[in-house]
C-alpha cells in the first residue's frame, strides 16, 4: 500500500479515537453541568435573574421548567 495513504489512514484512525474521547468527555460534562443546574434549582436559585443564567435557560431542554 501506498505510504501516503497508510499514513493518512493512520492519522484517520487517530482523530476518530480523540473524537471519541472527546465526545465522550462533553457528554460527562454536560450531564455535570444539568446535575448542577438541578441542585441550584433546588437552593432556590434564579437563573432568569442574570445573563449568565438565561443563558442556562434558553439552553436547557423543553422538560426542564424555570
Amino acid at each position: 500500500m501506498n505510504t501516503e495513504i497508510e499514513t493518512r489512514l493512520n492519522e484517520l484512525k487517530d482523530t476518530v479515537k480523540t473524537l471519541a474521547s472527546a465526545e465522550t468527555f462533553i457528554e460527562h460534562m454536560r450531564d455535570r453541568k444539568w446535575d448542577l443546574v438541578s441542585e441550584l434549582k433546588k437552593l432556590g436559585h434564579d437563573f432568569t435573574a442574570t445573563t449568565e443564567g438565561m443563558d442556562v435557560v434558553l439552553s436547557a431542554p423543553p422538560s426542564m421548567r424555570f
